[in-house]
């Protein structure tokens, strides 16, 4: 099996992270690296014996740069073969396996998530896996055969360093919440990349979202516009259309977006989700 790289960011999520690396740990296959990238401070981060954690701090002028501080874990692997991680995932003791199998240079290599209705206690996947549900939109994906590549997204994926540099990497220009993921899917379909799943899981840990999520509303609309100039087509369509039905902005039919005005206490405080997903 060949020797791999894990890379994963965090802001705030000490326990998420705690859960996640002892998720690591018990794998079949344990990764030659793990870079953790810290978009706030390195307070309250602990590591567990036995694996080689790697802690870097990313300091930018925006409170949430995803796409920068996944650029940075990249840089930072060790190994050709790199599988990013959310934070709030406790991954499969067979996960990392089963995407090296089938990871080259041609593909990206992703897998199904569960997600828990509660932030676990530990980090193990074996006894957590029968708490978890399917997200209804995933179940179907088919495994094994490529895959349209909007189904990407950035919870969990396998990619060869060489791979990640023709594609160019994330685009920094999008910072805070929201098209950094989807941008990059529409950068790996332009450069004739293919996604691929595996059937194996990551389970999600639960953590309080909005839905829409109109706690990054700022963000939304900057990285929508952004990915509307670069592409010729508006993503996160399902968000922006509920802020449009809330009143906090207008589409013309260019697909032009006008903020009328910004989300309400109320409006942020009534957006909250229980849903597991």
């Amino acid at each position: 099996m060949p020797e791999f790289s894990i890379v994963t960011i965090v802001k705030g999520r000490r326990k998420q992270l705690a859960n996640l690396l002892d998720s690591i740990k018990a794998s079949t296959n344990l990764p030659y690296d793990i870079q953790v990238v810290c978009m706030d401070d390195l307070d309250g981060i602990a590591t567990p014996n036995g694996l080689n954690v790697n802690i870097h701090l990313i300091k930018q002028i925006h409170e949430l740069p995803l796409a920068a501080a996944r650029n940075v874990g990249m840089t930072a692997a060790k190994t050709g073969n790199v599988i990013f991680i959310d934070v709030d995932c406790i991954v499969s003791p067979t996960l990392f396996a089963n995407m090296l199998m089938v990871l080259e240079a041609e593909n990206i290599i992703t897998a199904y998530p569960l997600y828990l209705p509660v932030l676990p206690d530990t980090g193990n996947y074996g006894d957590l896996k029968h708490k978890a549900v399917t997200h209804p939109a995933r179940e179907r994906i088919p495994v094994g055969q490529p895959v349209e590549h909007l189904q990407f997204w950035s919870l969990i994926f396998g990619i060869q360093k060489q791979t990640f540099e023709k594609i160019g990497g994330f685009d920094e220009s999008f910072v805070g919440y929201g098209a950094e993921d989807t941008d990059f899917a529409m950068m790996f379909h332009k450069a004739d990349f293919k996604l691929i799943f595996v059937r194996d899981y990551v389970l999600h840990q639960y953590h309080d979202k909005h839905d829409p999520p109109v706690n990054h509303f700022h963000s939304i609309i900057e990285n929508a516009t952004r990915y509307q100039q670069k592409w010729d087509v508006l993503p996160m369509q399902r968000w922006l259309k509920a802020f449009e039905e809330m009143g906090l902005i207008k589409i013309d039919q260019a697909d032009n977006i006008t903020v009328s005005q910004k989300p309400t206490d109320s409006q942020i405080k009534n957006s909250v989700s229980k849903h597991p997903y």
